[in-house]
């Protein structure tokens, strides 16, 4: 079964990891990827995911572009997509971070808006009372000119495309659909410990609760609209095709 997992690309080599860092756009399953890994393998046990440390995230915000300081070989990079009309419905249900206009948009115009979004947690290490507190949140804005994206299908391509250098940055990555870690989650398990030669848990401890955490109740599966035809043309004439088919999807 394990080597047999649809990864999009596998790589590593030289010591096996000893920790996690799992990136990917928000609704595309981090978490899940990450309290799996984390329960499942006992080196990435405590890994400490997307909470801040006292000096920032230990390898940048996971769901911005790339931009550690550093991608030592102890680290094992896994990269996570979702398919895009499912990720689009998802992120409409649950806009993590986007500005209060937008979440209050319906679907048609939410996709064609001018994508804004604020620092509106603590996660990022700003407290209230801190000057940047609910201030736009540059991570979401083109990592070199500073521009907006103008709709949340550009973000989309502009972060994949970042998430896709990470092979080029660390010697151990992954990079990996949410769909298949979702339909072989042990599976997922099984070849990530094969491939480093990591420990794994003798029974497999599943991921059952929302975003892979007790607080937030059990998951239960969303179910979505399909997207009408003019949607679907936006969305698809806006997306880099080529890209989508690299990472696996194709137009419906």
């Amino acid at each position: 079964m394990a080597a047999f997992f649809p990864f999009l690309h596998k790589q590593g080599g030289g010591t096996a990891p000893s920790e996690l860092a799992v990136f990917g756009e928000r609704n595309s399953g981090t978490n899940l990827v990450h309290a799996l890994l984390a329960r499942n393998i006992s080196a990435f046990a405590d890994s400490p995911g997307d909470r801040i440390g006292k000096f920032g995230f230990r390898y940048g915000w996971k769901h911005g572009f790339p931009q550690m300081l550093a991608a030592p070989d102890a680290a094992l990079a896994v990269a996570v997509f979702r398919a895009p009309e499912t990720w689009l419905r998802s992120m409409h249900a649950r806009p993590w971070h986007a500005m209060p206009a937008l979440k209050d948009l319906p679907f048609e115009a939410f996709i064609r808006a001018e994508w804004q979004s604020r620092v509106d947690e603590k996660n990022f290490g700003v407290d209230d009372g801190d000057a940047r507190a609910l201030v736009e949140l540059q991570w979401d804005r083109h990592p070199l000119t500073g521009a907006r994206f103008g709709n949340i299908l550009a973000l989309r391509t502009a972060k994949s495309a970042g998430y896709l250098s990470l092979p080029q940055r660390f010697r151990h990555c992954v990079l990996v659909r949410f769909e298949d870690v979702q339909a072989d989650p042990q599976g997922f398990v099984a070849c990530v410990a094969a491939l480093y030669g990591l420990d794994r848990a003798s029974d497999f401890v599943p991921v059952e609760e929302r975003r892979g955490k007790p607080g937030d109740g059990a998951f239960q599966p969303a179910s979505y609209a399909a997207l009408s035809d003019a949607d679907r043309a936006f969305v698809w004439a806006e997306l880099d095709e080529a890209q989508e088919q690299r990472l696996g999807y194709a137009r419906p």
